[in-house]
């Protein structure tokens, strides 16, 4: 399956709304939390955090990382390259 992402970036009172995805033809809405937007902006700036010091530097758990990674990987906005030491992530535009 191949998804071309194009993002647009719209914000309500408690979610922000990424407008404009495509999937086999398909224009979808994915809502993301504010602090799942942290992460992708932390993940930008840095591609080879962990989870821990993701955790760390938005001080929150290690657990809500992991949901919120876990869920912005479901919906295609990141992935993760190479394993768990050398890997790094990668925000899929």
């Amino acid at each position: 399956m191949q998804v071309k992402l194009e993002l647009k970036i719209v914000k309500s009172n408690n979610s922000t709304v990424l407008q404009g995805w495509q999937k086999e033809g398909q224009k979808e809405q994915k809502e993301v939390t504010s602090r799942q937007l942290d992460i992708i902006h932390l993940l930008e700036e840095t591609p080879s955090a962990t989870m821990p010091q993701i955790a760390e530097s938005l001080t929150i758990t290690y657990r809500s990382v992991r949901r919120d990674i876990d869920y912005l990987q479901k919906i295609g906005i990141v992935s993760r390259e190479g394993g768990r030491k050398e890997g790094y992530w990668v925000i899929n535009k």
